[in-house]
């Protein structure tokens, strides 16, 4: 397992980590959810189990995340998209021949559905793990009749220029003014169109009992979209609350990756 940077265009680093085989036929992208990182469970699984069916994992750390230097990048949907693309380049040029394959988990799964649906891009399959769908709604404060939550979070706004919700996901993030406007304008639903450039293969997990990203809006999603959606019954947005869950998800991943 090898953890290195990437520079951006920007200036700004990605931190990464990856574990390739031998002869890999395949690289997986790795894209963790909100306030999580590339040592999240889930990244760490795939690092585990996918080299052993000959595919590279490589993890990366989301701007504003991780303890490493994606921390020192303002989170913002094009910052998220370059690192993404940052990491497609490096596995490109470092695995040529091998197919890219995306895996999402959450937040992860949104950026990397807005990524093929804007931006030139390689791979042609990718896994969406509790996928954040309905993201915009998590961020949306109202003025007009402002909760307790939401009135914390108006007075952060106004004193710092920024709120830090965790979620109750993992270390709180900052979420500035101008990354809550880029959530207030980039509906997934709407936007989602991987088709513009070219067939992707896709492929949803979620669970029902998940209180994070509610399981009607990914059914929703997936209906819209004709994606395959595998549910899981009694399991929160970790995907892993029951033993076996988490590796089935690999699981199901790995037969849209191989085809088989």
């Amino acid at each position: 397992m090898r953890n290195f940077l990437l520079q951006k265009d920007n200036g700004h680093q990605v931190a990464c980590v990856q574990e390739v085989p031998e002869g890999a036929k395949g690289i997986v992208v790795a894209v963790h959810g909100f306030t999580s990182s590339k040592e999240s469970p889930t990244v760490q699984r795939l690092l585990q189990r996918l080299p052993g069916c000959g595919l590279g994992v490589i993890g990366i750390d989301q701007p504003a995340h991780g303890t490493g230097a994606s921390r020192e990048e303002e989170l913002r949907i094009e910052a998220c998209k370059d690192s993404l693309e940052a990491a497609e380049q490096y596995a490109c040029s470092q695995y040529p021949g091998a197919e890219i394959y995306y895996f999402g988990s959450s937040f992860g799964a949104y950026i990397i559905a807005l990524y093929v649906s804007t931006r030139p891009h390689t791979g042609r399959k990718a896994f969406f793990r509790s996928a954040a769908v309905n993201m915009p709604e998590l961020f949306r404060i109202n003025r007009e009749n402002p909760t307790e939550t939401e009135k914390a979070y108006i007075r952060e706004l106004d004193e710092k220029g920024y709120i830090q919700p965790s979620l109750d996901l993992g270390s709180p993030v900052k979420v500035t003014r101008a990354m809550l406007e880029d959530l207030a304008a980039t509906d997934l639903f709407t936007v989602f169109n991987p088709g513009k450039y070219g067939a992707h293969q896709i492929a949803m997990a979620h669970g029902t009992a998940d209180k994070v990203i509610d399981p009607k809006a990914a059914e929703r999603f997936a209906r819209q979209f004709r994606i395959p959606l595998t549910f899981f019954e009694g399991e929160g947005h970790s995907l892993s609350d029951r033993p076996g869950t988490a590796d089935q998800v690999v699981d199901l991943a790995l037969d849209l990756f191989l085809g088989r």
